[in-house]
This record gives C-alpha cells, sequence and structure tokens, in this order.
C-alpha cells in the first residue's frame, strides 16, 4: 500500500477531530423574525440525489427553503472537517452511509435519540441504517435512501442462449456456466460484468457474507480486518477465473475496471449477467431479472446494504428546520414514492413493502432485508481507498493473477495497522 493512503487516513481523521472542537465552540440561530429560514443540505455525488424530495418537502412546508450542494464523493470528508474549521457547517448531511461511524464518533453529528425514538416509524426503520448510526446507545443518522447489491440478468440472451430466463443462476458456479453459454453467442455480448476497483467491495463481499465469512471483526479498538478467512479468499478467488477465463468485462486497456464499461454495455444489451445496484439499470429493468442479493459460491446470498444516511450537524444554524426536512425525509410516504420512482428504497421497510408494486421493486426491498456492511472508522482507508490495501490486494488477484491467500495476508496486515492507527487518534 502507498505511504499516501496512510497520510490521508491521518489526515481526515485528524481533521474530522478538529472540526469537533470546532462544533463546540458552534451556536445555533434560530429562524428570521418570519418563521422563514433557509437550511443548508450537502449530498454527495453518486448517492441519492434529493432535488425532487426537497421540491416536495418546500411545497409542505413554504418557511423552510434548501440549499442542496453537491460534493465528489472522494472530497466529501475533507470538505466536511473544512467546513466546520471555516465556521460554514451545513445544516444536513447526506453522506455515505460507510462513513458514519467516523462521523458520529468525531462529534461532527448532533444527537438525536429522543427525536429519532419519537418518530411514528422508528421501529419500521432499516434496522441496519439505524444500527450504524447509533453509538454507545445513542442515535446520530437515520437512513435516508437505501439499495442493495443485486444480481441481474438479460432476459432476452439468456433466451437466446438456450437458457431459461425465468431461472436464473443460484450459485457462483452456476453464474460461470451461464456465462459461457451467453458468451458463445459472439458479437459484442460478454457473459459477466461487475464492479472493479474499489466497487468491487460492493458486489463481492456479499459472496463471502453468503458463504459465512466476514472481513471486518465488530468495530472498536480491538476490531481487526479478516481478509484471509476462507470463504472472502474462494471470492476473490473465482473473481480471478472470471477475469482469466475471458467472461468479466472487459474495457479497451488490459487489467482496468470494468464496472463504468460493463454498466454502459448493460443497459445496451450486451451483458449477460450483471452485480450492481438496483438504482443503476431501473431505466430499463423490464430487460432484466433481479435476484434478491448476490449468490455465493454454496448457493446462498447476501448483500451489501449501500446508500445513503442523513444527519443533522452538531453545529448547524437552523437544527429545528433542519430536524424537519430529516423527519420528512425517513418518514412521509411523498419521499419514499421520489425514493423508489429513482430506484432507490426510503428507510421504512414496511412502507416500502406497501409501495413495491412489482417484482423488481419487491426483490429490492427483500435485499435490504439480507444486507449487512462493514461498520469501522476506518472503512475509507482500509477498502474505500484506490491505494487501499483492500482494493490494491484485491485488485492484484483478480485483474493480475496474484495469489489470493499471499495477496490477501498483505492486506490484512496493512488494514491492521491503518485500523489500529485510526482508533488511537479517536481513543475508542
Amino acid at each position: 500500500m502507498k505511504l499516501s493512503s496512510m497520510r490521508r487516513t491521518t489526515l481526515v481523521v485528524a481533521g474530522l477531530a478538529v472540526a469537533a472542537v470546532a462544533m463546540a465552540g458552534c451556536t445555533s440561530a434560530g429562524s428570521s423574525s418570519d418563521g422563514k429560514a433557509t437550511i443548508n443540505l450537502w449530498q454527495r455525488d453518486g448517492g441519492v440525489d434529493l432535488h425532487t424530495q426537497v421540491k416536495a418537502f418546500e411545497k409542505s412546508n413554504p418557511n423552510i427553503s434548501v440549499k442542496i450542494s453537491t460534493i465528489t464523493g472522494d472530497q466529501y470528508l475533507t470538505k466536511l472537517a473544512n467546513s466546520v474549521r471555516a465556521g460554514s457547517v451545513p445544516d444536513v448531511i447526506s453522506f455515505d452511509i460507510v462513513n458514519t461511524p467516523l462521523l458520529a464518533t468525531q462529534g461532527v453529528l448532533a444527537e438525536i435519540t429522543d427525536k429519532a425514538k419519537a418518530l411514528p416509524n422508528f421501529a419500521t426503520l432499516a434496522s441496519g441504517g439505524v444500527d450504524i448510526g447509533t453509538l454507545a446507545g445513542k442515535h446520530y443518522a437515520l437512513p435516508v435512501a437505501l439499495t442493495g447489491s443485486q444480481m441481474f440478468w438479460n432476459k432476452a440472451l439468456f433466451t437466446k442462449a438456450g437458457l431459461d430466463p425465468n431461472t436464473p443462476p443460484a450459485s457462483l458456479q452456476e453464474i460461470k456456466q451461464d456465462a459461457q453459454k451467453i458468451q458463445a453467442l459472439g458479437g459484442n455480448v460478454t457473459g459477466f460484468s461487475t464492479i472493479g476497483g474499489v466497487g468491487q467491495a460492493w458486489t463481492g463481499f456479499p459472496s463471502a457474507w453468503a458463504g459465512g465469512g466476514e472481513v471486518l471483526t465488530p468495530a472498536g479498538k480491538n476490531q481487526k480486518a479478516t481478509f484471509t478467512d476462507p470463504a472472502v479468499v474462494g471470492m476473490v478467488s473465482w473473481y480471478q477465473d472470471m477475469w482469466k477465463s475471458g467472461l468479466m468485462q472487459k474495457t479497451d486497456q488490459p487489467n482496468q475496471d470494468p464496472g463504468n464499461v460493463g454498466v454502459e454495455n448493460a443497459l445496451k444489451g450486451d451483458v449477460g449477467i450483471i452485480f450492481i445496484g438496483a438504482n443503476v439499470l431501473t431505466p430499463k429493468k423490464d430487460q432484466f431479472g433481479s435476484a434478491v442479493g448476490i449468490p455465493g459460491l454454496d448457493g446462498k446470498s447476501g448483500s451489501f446494504l449501500g446508500g445513503d444516511e442523513i444527519a443533522v450537524t452538531a453545529g448547524a444554524k437552523h437544527p429545528d428546520q433542519a430536524w424537519s426536512l430529516t423527519k420528512w425525509l425517513v418518514s412521509t410516504k411523498d419521499a419514499a414514492k421520489i425514493d423508489l420512482s429513482q430506484g432507490w428504497i426510503g428507510p421504512d421497510l414496511s412502507l416500502a413493502k406497501q409501495l413495491a408494486s412489482d417484482g423488481w421493486e419487491k426483490n429490492i426491498v427483500a435485499t435490504l432485508g439480507i444486507g449487512k456492511q462493514p461498520k469501522s472508522i476506518a472503512y475509507n482507508a482500509v477498502i474505500n481507498d484506490p491505494n487501499g490495501p483492500w482494493a490494491q490486494q484485491s485488485q492484484k488477484v483478480i485483474f493480475q493473477g496474484a495469489d489470493p491467500k499471499t495477496a490477501l495476508k498483505l492486506a490484512n496486515t496493512q488494514a491492521n495497522a491503518l485500523i489500529s492507527n485510526a482508533y488511537s487518534q479517536v481513543g475508542k
């Protein structure tokens, strides 16, 4: 792993620690004399786009205006820390669910325990999204829009290849077999595609979880990486085999991330089986079959619970109005309907089940029921950083033919150093 990864991790965690101190000096301001207020909302590029939801909120809450800023995903944490230092923290933030433990630990998020528990639908909010926003029994963030990684298949290509479009493969072995038949169609057709790079965790970890494996032990100062778990090694080995067999989407350059090209070609109808989130394929969902989660080696399935959390910042200038927006986004039917139209699932799973009108939508909701995610304040450094241990070593295995056990053992050692470093800074 490059030294720059360790340095970035140190800077981000330290920066957020400074931000927490700065928060302590912030004072909250109320609304104007006429009861009107403008609040600032930050969302991440690549997450749920809340523009349509906010317009609906403003219509039903005419005294509150919302200014939305969309921040590039890999710049989000740094810009957030910088905004606190500058005294210009947004009122509400919508962010990648995996970053919740770090933000909660560093005091960037306002505690909302009493308000959250008073929500009429608190008990039916997605438990994984609630749990990751909980620290020492107190709530700091709630899920706002969710998605889970799933397997999808092109029904027309299945039919052309002599496969039953209503009977998808149930294991990784069967996926390879079906991909071979589909790729034999020739032309521009590719048997299989998935996300590469750091996104490979999104579509790869579920297969390991399906086999009973884990990638991290529980969050805390004693947390360890478990990349050498046999189920994790087996999953990465399968991807290596798919790449070597020529069944995985290629790009114009050798050994490059097939993710973006794979999605583009899937939407063109040229990919047989793809692991991705439903929101990407929703515009052409009639062309695809969908599964609940992603299969593992033995026929069971798993899913990475992804999407965005939402929180009021500890330094919000308009905390009451910020909570009003948060409450509306996580509890109203109007918000849930808009989420669904965009391929996302609102956090109230009971309501989501009611709104699901076809098999596609029902499978998305069911996928969230088996979804999980690694919980760590060092998640970005260990897994999301393209120069970090998971991305670097898993790609060497998959795309460059490195020995899986050797590479993942090295990734494990590097990850443990980053985790220890992160927790030593926060003292928790």
